[in-house]
C-alpha cells in the first residue's frame, strides 16, 4: 500500500547491439524509458533522429490483411529467416499477389451497389411508357424524373402559366412519382420551382436503355453477372488468405516488434559507435533486469538509486493490496502522487466504501449492487465491478444497522431480538434526524483532522515548513481547528466553557498569528534573509488578512459539507418511504410491481448520485488538503501486438 520504489537504469553499448537492447527493454515489460539527452550534455552524445523504415511496410501489410479479411495477430517469428532489410520487399510481394484481385473485387462491390441503387430508383418508374433513349436524345427539351410530396402536388396548379409538363405514374399517401419536361432554355427556372416544391430527383443511370421495365430487366441481368464475378474474386482471395495467413501473422509480429523498438530510438543518445539510454524500473525487478542484459556482449547495464540523477523525475507506480487496488482509478482521475508523496489510495478505499455505505444503507439493495459488480468483473473484466462489490457490501452492512431490506423497515426485527436481544433496529433513521446530522459533522471533522495530519507529515518530509507548521492545513491550522471543535463540543454537549483568556491566546490567537505570518516564518526556518514582503507591509497585511479569512471560511464550509452524508441517509429512507406509500395505493397485483420498480429506480438514480457525491467529498474536502497530484506516470515500454479495428 504505497508508491513502488524505482531504480534508475543506465544502458551503454555498441550500436550493433542497440536493437537487441531496446527489444530486451520491451520484453522485460518493466522499463520506463527517458530521454538520454539529460545525461549527455557536453559529452558529444546526440539524440538519434532517423526515419523509421518499418512503419510503411507495416501499414501496407495491415492494408493487405484488411483486403483479404485477415485479422492479423501475434505469432512467434523467431524462425522467420528473412533479413530485416528485406521485409519490405516481402510485403511488396504479397501486395502484388493481392492488389489486382482486391481492386477488381472492390470495383465489383461498388458496381453491384450502383446497380442495386439504380434498380431501387427505377422500380418507381415501372409501367411507365417512356423511352429513356428517346427522351435523353432530345436537345430542345429536358426531362427530370423524381418524386413530389402530396402537398406539393396540389400546388402545381399555381404554375399553369409556366412552360413545363408534369406526368405522374405512381403514388402513395406521401409521394407522387413522375417526371417533368421543360424547354432546355427554361430548365433552370423550372428546376428552381420544383426544388421549392421539395421535388426529389431520381437519377437515371446512363446504362439504362429503353423503357423502365426493359432497363430494370437488363440491369438485373448485369447485376447477376457482376455478383458471380464478385463471388469468384472473393473465393480467390479467401484461398490466398488461407495460404498466407500464417506467413502474414509472423511478418506482422516481426514488423510490429521492429517498428515499436525503432520508435524508441528517439530517446537514445549516440557518439561514434556507442549508444546510451536510460530509464526507470521497479526496484524489485533490478536483478532480473540486469541478468537479461548479460547475454548482450557489448552492453553494460548499471542500476542506481532512483534519485541518482536530479535532472530526472522518477515515475510513479502505485502498489496496493487487493482491497485498495480497484480505487486507484479514482486517484489517477485526480492525479498521481509524486514519488516523494504518500499514496492516498488506501485512504480513498476505506473512506469511499465507508461513506457510500453510510449514505446508501440497505441490505437488499447493497447485495444487488455487489452482485452487479461481480458480474461486471467476471463477464466484462471491468475494474469498476470490484468497487461495486465493496461498496455494495458496505451498503448491506449499514443496512443491517438501519434495519432496511429493499425498503422494508421491520423485516430484520426478529433478527435483532434473537441475536442481539434488542427490541428493534439499532438506528431508526427517520426518528434520529438530529443525531444523524451531528454524527455526519463529527465524521467530517475527524476526516479533516486526519488529512491535516497527513499534510503535516508530508510537509516535514519535504522540509516545507510553511506547509507543515504555519499553513491552514499545517500544525497551526490543526491546533486552531481542533481547539474550536473541542471547545464548541464541550459547550454544546456538556455545557463546559473552556474559552478562557489563556485558552484563547494559546489555541486561537497564536495559531492565527502563525498562519498570518507563515511566509516570513517559513523563510526564517530556512535561514533566508529576504523575509521582507516584496509588495510592502501594507500589501502584505491586506493580502494575508483576506487569505486568513478564506482559511477560516474553508474550515466552516468543508466541515458543513459533510452534512450531505447525513442528508443522503435521510434522503434514502425518505425515497423508500415514498415508494411504499405509492405501493399501498395499488391493489395486490400492482403493489409488488411498484415496490420492484421503485427499488430499481432508487438503486439507479440515488446510487449514482451518492457515488458522485462521495467522490466529490474525496476530491474537494480530503484531497485538497494534502494531495497535489503532480506525479509522473510509470509507462512501460512494451510491444503492442493488438490491431485496433476501424470504426
Amino acid at each position: 500500500m504505497s508508491i513502488e520504489k524505482m531504480a534508475l537504469v543506465n544502458i551503454v553499448g555498441n550500436m550493433e547491439d542497440l536493437d537487441a537492447s531496446l527489444n530486451q527493454c520491451c520484453v522485460s515489460e518493466c522499463f520506463h524509458i527517458e530521454s538520454a539527452v539529460h545525461n549527455t550534455a557536453g559529452t558529444g552524445f546526440v539524440l538519434l533522429n532517423e526515419t523509421n523504415p518499418y512503419s510503411a511496410p507495416l501499414k501496407k501489410l495491415l492494408d493487405i490483411a484488411a483486403d483479404i479479411s485477415i485479422k492479423v495477430q501475434y505469432a512467434d517469428f523467431s524462425a522467420l529467416n528473412i533479413p530485416n532489410d528485406q521485409l519490405a520487399a516481402k510485403v511488396d510481394e504479397l501486395e502484388s499477389i493481392v492488389h489486382e484481385l482486391s481492386e477488381k473485387k472492390s470495383a465489383l462491390k461498388k458496381q453491384i451497389s450502383d446497380y442495386e441503387q439504380a434498380i431501387k430508383q427505377l422500380e418507381h418508374l415501372k409501367g411507365s411508357p417512356v423511352d429513356f433513349d428517346t427522351l435523353f436524345a432530345c436537345k430542345e427539351v429536358q426531362v427530370r424524373f423524381g418524386r413530389l410530396p402530396v402537398d406539393s402536388y396540389k400546388k402545381l396548379s399555381y404554375y399553369d402559366h409556366k412552360t413545363f409538363f408534369f406526368f405522374d405514374y405512381d403514388h402513395n399517401d406521401d409521394y407522387y412519382w413522375g417526371y417533368y419536361i421543360a424547354p432546355t432554355a427554361k430548365i433552370s427556372v423550372i428546376d428552381d420551382i420544383f426544388a421549392s416544391l421539395f421535388y426529389e430527383r431520381i437519377w437515371v443511370p446512363d446504362y439504362a436503355h429503353g423503357t423502365p421495365d426493359s432497363a430494370i430487366e437488363e440491369i438485373l441481368h448485369t447485376l447477376e453477372e457482376s455478383e458471380k464475378q464478385y463471388r469468384f474474386y472473393e473465393e480467390r482471395l479467401k484461398k490466398i488468405s488461407d495460404e498466407h495467413m500464417e506467413e502474414m501473422n509472423t511478418l506482422f509480429s516481426k514488423l510490429t516488434s521492429l517498428n515499436e523498438t525503432f520508435d524508441m530510438r528517439k530517446y537514445v543518445a549516440v557518439f561514434n559507435n556507442h549508444f546510451y539510454l536510460n530509464g526507470f524500473i521497479p526496484f524489485s525487478k533490478k536483478e532480473e533486469f540486469q541478468i537479461a542484459f548479460k547475454n548482450i556482449r557489448s552492453v553494460s547495464c548499471i542500476v542506481k538509486p532512483q534519485d541518482a540523477d536530479p535532472s530526472l523525475t522518477p515515475p510513479v507506480k502505485l502498489k496496493n493490496g487487493w482491497f485498495s487496488k480497484p480505487f486507484e482509478s479514482f486517484v489517477t482521475m485526480y492525479g498521481l502522487p509524486s514519488h516523494t508523496d504518500i499514496d492516498p489510495t488506501p485512504l480513498v478505499a476505506i473512506t469511499y466504501t465507508l461513506l457510500f455505505g453510510l449514505m446508501f444503507g440497505d441490505v437488499g439493495q447493497g447485495l444487488v449492487i455487489s452482485l452487479i459488480g461481480y458480474l461486471m468483473y467476471k463477464l466484462k473484466k471491468m475494474d469498476m465491478g470490484k468497487i461495486f462489490v465493496r461498496i455494495g457490501f458496505s451498503s448491506a452492512f449499514f443496512g443491517v444497522i438501519y434495519g432496511s431490506v429493499f425498503g422494508f423497515e421491520d423485516l430484520l426485527d426478529p433478527f435483532y431480538q434473537k441475536v442481539f436481544h434488542l427490541e428493534s433496529k439499532p438506528i431508526e433513521v427517520m426518528e434520529s434526524t438530529n443525531n444523524i446530522l451531528i454524527g455526519a459533522v463529527i465524521l467530517g471533522a475527524l476526516m479533516i483532522i486526519l488529512t491535516i495530519c497527513i499534510n503535516i507529515i508530508l510537509g516535514i518530509k519535504h522540509k516545507n515548513y510553511e506547509r507543515a507548521f504555519f499553513g491552514a492545513n499545517g500544525l497551526a491550522g490543526l491546533v486552531l481547528y481542533g481547539s474550536i471543535l473541542i471547545g464548541a463540543g464541550l459547550m454544546l454537549l456538556l455545557d463546559i466553557n473552556i474559552f478562557n483568556p489563556i485558552f484563547i491566546i494559546i489555541c486561537i490567537v497564536i495559531p492565527l498569528l502563525l498562519m498570518f505570518l507563515r511566509d516570513p516564518l517559513s523563510k526564517l526556518c530556512k535561514k533566508r534573509k529576504d523575509i521582507k514582503p516584496e509588495g510592502g507591509i501594507g500589501g502584505f497585511i491586506t493580502e494575508n488578512f483576506f487569505e486568513l479569512f478564506e482559511f477560516l471560511l474553508s474550515y466552516v464550509t468543508n466541515t458543513m459539507s459533510f452534512l450531505r452524508v447525513g442528508g443522503f441517509i435521510l434522503s434514502h429512507a425518505g425515497m423508500m418511504a415514498v415508494v411504499f406509500t405509492l405501493a399501498h395505493s395499488f391493489n395486490a397485483v400492482g403493489s409488488p410491481i411498484v415496490i420492484i420498480f421503485g427499488n430499481i429506480l432508487v438503486m439507479g438514480m440515488e446510487g449514482l448520485i451518492v457515488g458522485i457525491q462521495v467522490l466529490r467529498l474525496e476530491f474537494y474536502e480530503i484531497f485538497s488538503r494534502f494531495f497535489e497530484g503532480d506525479g509522473k506516470p510509470f509507462i512501460v515500454s512494451k510491444i503492442n501486438y493488438l490491431v485496433e479495428e476501424e470504426k
